[in-house]
C-alpha cells in the first residue's frame, strides 16, 4: 500500500523513502515547471538586475520595488518595450540586464526547499520532466547547472524554442509532443504559467511562495503547494 502523507508530516528522509515504494501508483506522465520563482529563488536577483538596468538607461526615472516585481515573468524584450522603442537601445538594455544578472547570479540565487527531492522522486519513477521558461537557454542553463538540476529533466523549453511565449501554450505543447501522455501538470509562480497550463488543457499548480501571490491567486491554479515536499504530497494524494 502506498504511504500517503498529510501536511507537515513529510521529512527529507520520508521523501527518499517513498521513492522506493509505491510502484502501483499511476503517476503523471509529464511534469512541467517554470524556472525562476518556482524551482530557484532568483527573485531578489531579478529585481536588482531590473533596477540596475533602469538606472543605466533611465537615470531620471524612478521605479518602486513593487513596480519591478510586477515586471517579472514576461520575456525581457516584452518588458522593456513598455519603456523603449528603439531596437538598438532595446538590445542594449537586454544585454545590460543579462550582465548584471550574471554578475550576481551565483551569490544571490538559491533552490527552494524540497525541490531537489521532488525532482528526484519524479525522475526515479519515470515521469518525464521539463522546464518551460521565458528565458533564453544561455540565461536559464547556468542556474540549472549550478544546482545540478539538468540530470532530472528531459528537456528545457526556452524562449528561442517557441514563437509565442507563455501564456501561450506553445512551449507546453512542444514538451508534451516529445512523448505519449495522458496526464500532465504545470507548476509555476507567475500568472502566465497558470494561464499557459490552462490554455494547454492540463492541470496547474501554483506555488504559495510566489512573489506575485495576489496575481497568482487571481489566475486560479487548480492546486497549491508550499514547497517541493508538498508537491510530492499533492501527487501522492491525487494518484493514491
Amino acid at each position: 500500500m502506498r504511504r500517503v502523507f498529510s501536511k507537515g508530516q513529510l521529512t527529507r528522509a520520508d521523501a527518499f523513502d517513498i521513492m522506493g515504494s509505491g510502484d502501483d501508483m499511476a503517476l503523471p506522465d509529464v511534469m512541467l515547471y517554470d524556472l525562476d520563482g518556482t524551482l530557484v529563488d532568483s527573485n531578489e536577483l531579478i529585481v536588482s538586475s531590473f533596477a540596475k538596468t533602469y538606472r543605466d538607461f533611465f537615470p531620471d526615472r524612478s521605479f518602486s520595488k513593487q513596480d519591478l516585481i510586477d515586471m517579472m515573468g514576461p520575456p525581457l524584450l516584452e518588458t522593456f518595450e513598455r519603456f523603449e522603442t528603439d531596437p538598438n537601445r532595446l538590445e542594449a538594455m537586454i544585454q545590460s540586464y543579462l550582465a548584471h544578472y550574471r554578475e550576481d547570479e551565483q551569490k544571490m540565487i538559491a533552490i527552494y526547499p524540497g525541490i531537489l527531492d521532488a525532482l528526484a522522486y519524479f525522475h526515479d519513477h519515470g515521469v518525464k520532466q521539463y522546464v518551460v521558461t521565458t528565458k533564453f537557454h544561455r540565461s536559464a542553463d547556468p542556474s540549472l547547472r549550478h544546482f545540478g538540476l539538468l540530470r532530472y529533466f528531459d528537456g528545457v523549453i526556452a524562449l528561442e524554442d517557441v514563437k509565442k511565449p507563455k501564456p501561450d501554450p506553445e512551449g507546453i505543447y512542444l514538451a508534451l509532443s516529445k512523448q505519449p501522455w495522458k496526464r500532465a501538470f504545470m507548476v509555476g509562480d507567475n500568472p502566465t504559467d497558470i494561464e499557459a497550463g490552462k490554455n494547454a488543457g492540463i492541470q496547474t499548480i501554483g506555488v504559495a511562495y510566489s512573489y506575485k501571490l495576489s496575481q497568482l491567486q487571481a489566475a486560479s491554479p487548480d492546486h497549491w503547494i508550499e514547497d517541493g515536499h508538498d508537491l510530492i504530497r499533492l501527487i501522492e494524494r491525487m494518484c493514491a
